[in-house]
């Protein structure tokens, strides 16, 4: 069957990455003729310290934007709408062939591992990042977002201006931007983007299953640090070695405290995961880096520290090369 014709994904069908890309099996009539496209760009999961944090884009013709607004009107900021509200409108966003949409799913464990690097990476720039590899994303499917006035519009990360600056840099002033707070309850294609990601996370979480053998507990809530149920489940959960299972953000202060905090939990809690011990692993040292990095012309060089005597004449490079001859085999070395 053709890629382009294959029924769209429901929120019952879709299969959620635990990390990675997902996206709409259609990519709209409209793209594909090379008309000039909108698009829109939103985050969810930004707080919680459980679960992965989900980047949605949707983007349509501009040719055909009259016609979506008028028929997707409820369309909102997904975090204005209901659980059962946001689910139907997926299911609208997506069975819509004039409208293609995609979400890239940023784990807890790839979180943890990019912000507790020993150089670490901020979450707004995991943001920056995901953000703009979802507008590459749309542009390597066909869409031509960059014949349009104003084409982009992102919901901000930080300051509306700096964050539209570096985004216009990172694609080289070819792309008009507009970035708001709020851009997802300003835009429709932003909220549109905004009920894709938060349905996707929204699914990622009440489908999750463990890697950690003996570890099944879904007791956790919401999953914000403020929820009790979560904060619960951070106290049940924190192992004497490996502190939590993937699906909690290591580098979140809760839990961070938590790791600290395991002389406070109960007897019993302690014999079962006894204390997290934190251990720190040196950065990789510059001068063995450097050391593994010698050419073979250093080896030619004696160095200024180790020489003694009156200094001699500096040989010249090309006396060197003089002495090499090409081999063949390994055998003419013998």
């Amino acid at each position: 069957m053709d890629a382009e014709t294959i029924t769209p994904v429901t929120t019952s069908t879709v299969q959620v990455p635990i990390d990675g890309l997902l996206e709409s099996r259609t990519t709209p009539p409209s793209v594909r003729r090379g008309e000039a496209v909108k698009l829109g760009i939103d985050e969810a999961g930004r707080g919680p310290v459980l679960g992965a944090m989900t980047f949605g884009t949707c983007y349509w013709s501009i040719a055909d934007d009259d016609a979506i607004e008028a028929s997707q009107k409820e369309i909102d900021d997904s975090k204005q709408l209901t659980d059962e509200k946001r689910s139907k409108l997926f299911d609208r966003i997506a069975a819509d062939e004039r409208m293609g949409w995609a979400v890239e799913v940023v784990s807890a464990a790839r979180i943890s591992a990019e912000m507790l690097q020993v150089k670490p990476t901020s979450l707004n720039a995991i943001s920056f990042d995901a953000t703009c590899r979802l507008i590459q994303r749309v542009l390597d499917r066909g869409a031509d977002v960059v014949e349009a006035s104003v084409a982009a519009f992102v919901d901000t990360v930080g300051d509306p201006d700096s964050y539209s600056e570096r985004l216009t840099r990172a694609f080289d002033g070819k792309i008009k931007f507009t970035v708001a707070k709020k851009a997802d309850a300003l835009y429709k294609c932003t909220g549109a983007a905004s009920i894709c990601a938060k349905v996707c996370r929204d699914l990622s979480i009440a489908r999750w299953t463990y890697d950690e053998p003996g570890v099944d507990d879904l007791d956790f809530g919401s999953g914000y640090p403020s929820d009790p149920a979560c904060v619960a489940w951070l106290a049940r959960n924190v192992h004497g070695v490996f502190g939590y299972p993937n699906f909690c953000r290591f580098s979140w202060a809760p839990a961070k405290a938590r790791l600290r905090d395991t002389d406070t939990q109960p007897d019993d809690l302690k014999a079962q995961f006894g204390a997290v011990v934190k251990v720190d692993f040196d950065a990789k040292d510059e001068d063995d880096a450097a050391a593994n990095s010698m050419k073979i012309t250093d080896w030619a060089t004696v160095s200024k520290k180790k020489q003694t005597g009156p200094a001699k004449k500096k040989r010249k490079r090309a006396h060197f090369y003089r002495s090499l001859e090409s081999l063949t085999e390994l055998a003419e070395v013998c």
